[in-house]
């Protein structure tokens, strides 16, 4: 397209306009030059420093054959470009045109600044579209937690207690993390045992104040649990250890639904909007996926050479040990054994917490890492909001709760010399930690 002639005219004197309009046979050779394309791909006829367009160079080449020949009379072209002086101002306009493209050329940064800003823009693009992405995850995630009914709506609103009323607080959210072994029972009796909740761990976080609750419910707590059938008939109810749950069910999705059902009635019933059962075979990459985490131990284990009050950074397979062993002559090593699930998750999290404050992608790291051994409804929405919720708060440790209670050996008449360990919860402890976790008091 032929560029329009610059109306500005405000330099050019009224003596050299009336002379251009009155030459109308004199006109210049056209300058010697050259075809040129610069790096863009603009193709131009080169006049010392100065680069015409192709119809800038066709106007020049049509003027200057039309001189060159001969007996013929000098007459401007009038093409379907041109109006009918416009060939008396070319030069004026060819030396304008020229002069501006000197002067943009003259103003565009290197190649390699623009390059660089490019790189920013899109380092900044980037930056911008990560945190659009975090908030939206965010805000799915805490929509989510907030809009889940749980399946038990047999809780209480209020309970009164020692003189005092207590309402249920909306603002809990909780998880129940299931440690799951999946070796075969030394005393199973049936070849398709799914595995069974070693640690039952209820983690509860209020969205209002960030403040984080754990209660470790013992293994062999008794309670009524659901048996299925591994293809999904219900059987019965029984009272028996909670570890069992788990093993009720199909390995997936319901097993994970029993355990929660039955640690919801341990706990009075209070609703648990959300499992995560890892299986022990993924401690090991979780762990070192931070780095390692520090404990000062509670338990002897020659075959690391730790003992009781030892500081030690657990790496590898040493963390799986330290969570799982347990004496098994001793009837309470299994409450031993939880005390030292609480240390650990404590102790993760608040060693996960400044690693995700200096890379927020830590978490979906981790939460990528764990999904290679686990089953879970919680999604990575809602690991983002409560990860970002605790930083907000400013959350650098969790309330531990333990529940009191008795401990009982029965042995099983079925099974001459096996000894099941059976644990019975205290009611005023187990109370009293479902009130602080759970509920307000109100008066």
């Amino acid at each position: 397209m032929k560029k329009p002639i610059d109306p500005s005219l405000g330099s050019i004197s009224e003596d050299q306009l009336l002379k251009d309009l009155n030459t109308n046979d004199e006109e210049e050779a056209p300058e010697v030059g050259y075809l040129t394309t610069d790096i863009f791909g603009e193709t131009g006829f080169e006049k010392s420093d100065e680069t015409l367009s192709v119809e800038e160079i066709m106007d020049e080449i049509e003027g200057a054959s039309l001189k060159g020949m001969p007996g013929e009379k000098k007459t401007p072209s009038r093409s379907k470009y041109s109006s009918g002086h416009s060939h008396r101002h070319s030069h004026h306009h060819h030396h304008s045109s020229s002069s501006r493209k000197k002067k943009k050329k003259e103003q565009k940064l290197p190649i390699a600044a623009r390059i660089a800003i490019g790189i920013l823009v899109f380092l900044l693009l980037i930056v911008v579209l990560g945190a659009v992405a975090f908030f939206v995850m965010r805000g799915m995630g805490q929509r989510d937690l907030n809009n889940v009914s749980a399946d038990n709506v047999n809780y209480q609103e209020t309970i009164e207690y020692k003189g005092h009323t207590y309402q249920y607080n909306d603002d809990v959210v909780s998880l129940a993390f299931l440690g799951i072994d999946q070796r075969t029972l030394e005393n199973s009796t049936t070849s398709d045992f799914v595995g069974a909740s070693d640690a039952d761990v209820v983690v509860s976080v209020n969205t209002k104040t960030g403040e984080t609750s754990v209660i470790a419910v013992p293994r062999d707590t008794m309670v009524d649990v659901d048996m299925w059938s591994t293809s999904g008939i219900f059987l019965r109810t029984e009272k028996t250890q909670l570890c069992l749950a788990y093993a009720y069910g199909d390995g997936k999705t319901k097993s994970c639904e029993n355990a929660v059902t039955s640690i919801s009635r341990v706990l009075y019933n209070v609703p648990i909007q959300k499992y995560f059962a890892l299986d022990l075979d993924g401690i090991a990459p979780l762990n070192d996926a931070i780095g390692g985490v520090t404990v000062t131990s509670l338990y002897d284990i020659p075959e690391y050479n730790i003992k009781v009050g030892d500081e030690v950074t657990l790496k590898g397979d040493m963390a799986e040990t330290y969570v799982r062993t347990r004496d098994m002559d001793s009837i309470s090593a299994s409450l031993n054994r939880t005390d030292r699930q609480v240390q650990y998750i404590n102790a993760f999290a608040n060693q996960a917490l400044p690693a995700v404050v200096k890379d927020f992608s830590t978490i979906s790291k981790l939460y990528n890492t764990a999904s290679k051994y686990s089953r879970t409804n919680l999604t990575l929405n809602n690991a983002t909001y409560v990860g970002s919720l605790l930083l907000s708060k400013g959350v650098t440790d969790f309330k531990t709760y333990t529940i009191e209670g008795e401990m009982k050996a029965d042995e099983n008449p079925t099974m001459p010399g096996i000894v099941h360990a059976e644990f019975y919860p205290d009611e005023d402890s187990l109370m009293e930690t479902v009130l602080a976790v759970f509920y307000t008091q109100i008066d």
